[in-house]
């Protein structure tokens, strides 16, 4: 028993004894509660959980709801511990749901609505016995089972309130969903959830579970809330209430906000270690968390907010330092809209009591839920970026065909979209194409459905995107030294070119080589081989004129890779046997083709080499001699170089092709390959 125990044993009993009255009778509790536990139930603790019978947990996986996903409403009590003007404002927002005792209590409630302004028509009523205003430590935690269907998990709430402890269940019987009774003893402001399959809580679970093992603690945790990682750590606080809502919060699955007091406060150390622990701990996206830190030099209650939808709601205490917090949320939460209050006087904002304790967001039962992994590390240039999302209408609504996408934009550019692909069940897939390195890509998931709900991942959307730089290659990449090999050799001679093969990229280069079935006067001593990142091969290239009568030859050598980005790739040959002398007489008034690269995917280029100027016919010829392309053009002497990227070409099937090439008297045949 600490010494704040033993103050209020001492001072409060005569007090409390009172109000417990009201919380033994059933009915609701009148007289107000501390937010504390009173002494006269100090004495009623072993109360506590009694009575309690636990449930099966829901069919896995679970996912536990947080604070910052989508919500259909909030959750109040009367009487109130919040400002009308809180009320007032959240009812233009959202649904508010206030607990009331009976219809009396509830037109009270309205006309105090009615009068104050409050959005009527979005306010409902929940009638029921309640003992205290802090619906966040007694209310309903959310999950979505595995038939993605939202429900509610209970406790045994920490205090020997029985009629608050009751109030998850009423909830889950009002809103017509499943309740599961989970033996744990614990409290809401002591419990935040990433909605990634994290979770953190003081040890004060473990201080209030003593009869089960820690192990058992974060089990249960796990079967029934999803939590694949409970982060149970000391309350640096060292108060009566040692609730984690009044040092840390969630702000995203990776973003979390933990106070700061100067040095000189008592708490200084622990809460610097607190922080510490946070800046070296990974988020459920594999990433540091990114930790903000909100000045609370007299205890100022800032972690101690409500996020709801696209908002927070701030608590402030009218002094120097409400300002510089709302700045911290702006800067952690781009694109929210941060709204702040004052307390009621009855009521004043504590810095272990304030906003957040005394509500409760609702979670959206038809709620569009988008799970990801985003890409938040270094890509390399060289490769596309794939992502995958689970795409679930929890309405049962179907999507609208044109609103799965990916919204990208490189070094804050204009705002790309990319398709999201089904795959199968949930599942869709994108690609986000290769950028240059050095670039910087943010990037967000959109979804919109039949029920009206419009989502985004992350939750915010273009105002906090998903942010990757892109980094050097991370595949090999083959540079080919030429693209043609120009040699002669005497009559049964046989003479060695070569080929340099270098790997510009990253890891092993792996390549073959050979020669298009015509050739058979090229052959290789080593066809393939490894190239190093960085590294360069020359390798040797035989080229036999034994059998062959005296002229030139033409040929191709093909090289595959595991270059992603260049699989396939050609270099041509010709070859002369005979005298050189005679060889270049012979050839002089002949036409010579070579093409690169061959295979081609939608381009080509052609070099034709003429010893006249003159009209040329050029024609494509498939393998079943049917002609699938020409044209006419002038050549001039020398060399003349034609892309052949027009559309009919690009358009062809892929196939082996004949290229011929009819110049004056002469034609030239070269064989060509067209990839898929």
């Amino acid at each position: 028993m600490n010494y704040f125990t033993r103050f209020y044993v001492l001072v409060g009993f005569c007090i409390s004894f009172a109000a417990t009255t009201f919380a033994q009778s059933g009915v609701q509790q009148q007289s107000p509660l501390t937010h504390w536990m009173t002494p006269e139930e100090l004495l009623r603790k072993d109360e506590i959980g009694r009575g309690f019978v636990p449930t099966p947990p829901p069919v896995a996986p679970v996912i536990s709801v947080a604070e910052f996903m989508p919500s259909e409403g909030v959750l109040v009590r009367y009487p109130f511990g919040i400002p009308m003007s809180l009320i007032k404002e959240l009812s233009f927002r959202t649904k508010v749901t206030t607990i009331v005792l009976n219809s009396s209590q509830q037109n009270t409630v309205t006309n105090q609505y009615s009068s104050n302004g409050v959005n009527l028509a979005n306010c409902e009523f929940l009638l029921t016995s309640s003992d205290s205003y802090w619906t966040r430590d007694y209310g309903p935690w959310y999950i979505i089972d595995s038939s993605f269907t939202v429900g509610i998990v209970d406790f045994p709430y920490n205090r020997p309130r029985p009629n608050d402890d009751e109030v998850a269940k009423v909830v889950a019987q009002y809103l017509g969903i499943e309740w599961y009774g989970m033996n744990v003893i614990h409290t809401g402001g002591n419990y935040m959830s990433n909605g990634g399959g994290q979770a953190s809580s003081t040890e004060l679970v473990y201080e209030e579970n003593p009869s089960i093992s820690t192990t058992t603690v974060a089990q249960r945790m796990h079967d029934y809330l999803g939590i694949d990682e409970y982060l149970v750590r000391p309350d640096p606080n060292n108060t009566y209430i040692d609730h984690i809502d009044c040092w840390a919060k969630f702000l995203d699955v990776d973003k979390i906000l933990v106070r700061s007091v100067p040095q000189s406060h008592p708490q200084y150390a622990a809460i610097e270690q607190a922080a510490a622990f946070w800046q070296g701990q990974l988020s459920s996206y594999g990433t540091p968390y990114q930790v903000f830190r909100v000045n609370t030099p007299n205890d100022e209650p800032y972690t101690n907010s409500l996020i709801l939808n696209k908002t927070v709601y701030l608590p402030i205490k009218g002094n120097a330092n409400d300002l510089p917090a709302k700045a911290v949320y702006q800067v952690a939460m781009p694109g929210y809209e941060i709204l702040t209050f004052t307390a009621l006087a009855s009521a004043p904002w504590e810095g272990t009591d304030a906003l957040h304790c005394r509500t409760h967001e609702m979670a959206d039962r038809g709620m569009l839920l988008i799970r990801h992994m985003p890409i938040l590390t270094q890509r390399p240039w060289d490769e596309n970026y794939q992502l995958s999302a689970d795409v679930v209408a929890l309405s049962k609504q179907g999507f609208y065909n044109d609103s799965l996408l990916v919204n990208y934009r490189v070094n804050t550019g204009d705002w790309m979209q990319v398709p999201l692909t089904f795959v199968n069940n949930h599942l869709f897939e994108a690609v986000i194409p290769r950028q240059a390195e050095g670039d910087v890509v943010e990037y967000y998931i959109h979804a919109a459905d039949s029920s009206g709900r419009s989502e985004n991942h992350p939750y915010i959307g273009a105002p906090d995107p998903h942010k990757f730089t892109i980094g050097p290659a991370a595949h090999p990449h083959i540079a080919v030294n030429t693209m043609e090999i120009d040699t002669f050799a005497y009559p049964g001679n046989t003479t060695l070119a070569s080929i340099s093969f270098t790997n510009t990229g990253a890891g092993e280069l792996n390549y073959s080589m050979t020669a298009d079935a015509n050739s058979t006067w090229i052959a290789f001593p080593q066809p393939q081989g490894v190239v190093l990142s960085g590294n360069t091969s020359e390798v040797p290239v035989e080229l036999a004129s034994a059998g062959l009568i005296n002229g030139v030859y033409h040929g191709y050598i093909y090289i595959a890779s595991n270059d992603e980005f260049n699989p396939l790739d050609s270099v041509a040959v010709t070859f002369g046997v005979g005298d050189p002398a005679g060889i270049l007489s012979a050839d002089k008034e002949n036409t010579r083709v070579f093409t690169s690269p061959n295979p081609f995917s939608a381009s080509i280029k052609v070099s034709i080499e003429t010893a006249t100027a003159g009209i040329s016919d050029l024609a494509l010829i498939n393998s079943n001699g049917q002609q699938v392309w020409s044209m006419q053009l002038y050549l001039e002497s020398g060399i003349n170089v034609v892309n052949l990227n027009q559309g009919s070409v690009a358009s062809l099937p892929g196939g082996v092709y004949v290229l011929m090439v009819k110049h004056g008297s002469s034609v030239a045949y070269k064989r060509i390959v067209k990839l898929n």
